[in-house]
């Protein structure tokens, strides 16, 4: 059973994303935390983009004060608090690999990330030989290029989620506004 702590000390680790969920015994919510905010951060400084950087600021208030309501709550309200993986709900809820669309996806992302690190390498090893490469091209394959990856995944993603809110409608639904369509 977990108890909750000292409010100095729940302070202190609230001030690390995620460390405040581990001190209350929230390890789950705690992993999650800590993970989402130093992938946001890799992210945000592999593609030099700073809007991502914000979202490591909503990160960070979200973790801080979670850790500090959550050791505000009564005992009842606290020992009633379960400990779960904010994004997914165990690990059954994974998605599987070995299904198609998914693996390929993830093949994409991979070869794509993959052909940005080898261009960014081979750009600075040219670099080293005193080998001139023109600023705009440098600036577009180091920069640019991949902040239009990532605008156009993000747009792809909002279009694979409205797709797929259709596709989850029941038969009734559906029937309904096929009929609403038709008038």
């Amino acid at each position: 059973m977990r108890k909750k702590k000292n409010p100095f000390l729940t302070f202190c680790f609230a001030c690390i994303p995620g460390a405040g969920q581990m001190f209350l015994g929230f390890f789950k919510q705690g992993v999650s935390l800590m993970s989402t905010f130093i992938v946001v951060a890799l992210l945000s400084s592999m593609f030099y983009d700073i809007p991502i950087y914000l979202f490591d600021f909503v990160i960070w208030f979200y973790a801080f004060f979670d850790a500090i309501n959550k050791n505000a709550m009564t005992e009842e309200e606290f020992a009633a608090q379960e400990d779960k993986f904010m994004f997914v709900d165990g690990l059954d809820a994974l998605p599987k690999m070995n299904a198609g669309k998914r693996r390929k996806g993830l093949a994409a992302v991979l070869i794509c990330l993959g052909a940005y690190l080898l261009c960014n390498d081979a750009l600075s090893i040219l670099t080293r030989f005193d080998i001139w490469i023109p600023y705009a091209v440098n600036e577009m394959i180091r920069r640019d290029l991949p902040q239009l990856i990532v605008a156009c995944l993000v747009i792809w993603f909002g279009i694979r989620l409205i797709r797929g809110k259709k596709e989850d409608l029941t038969e009734d639904e559906r029937k309904y506004l096929e009929g609403r369509d038709e008038k």
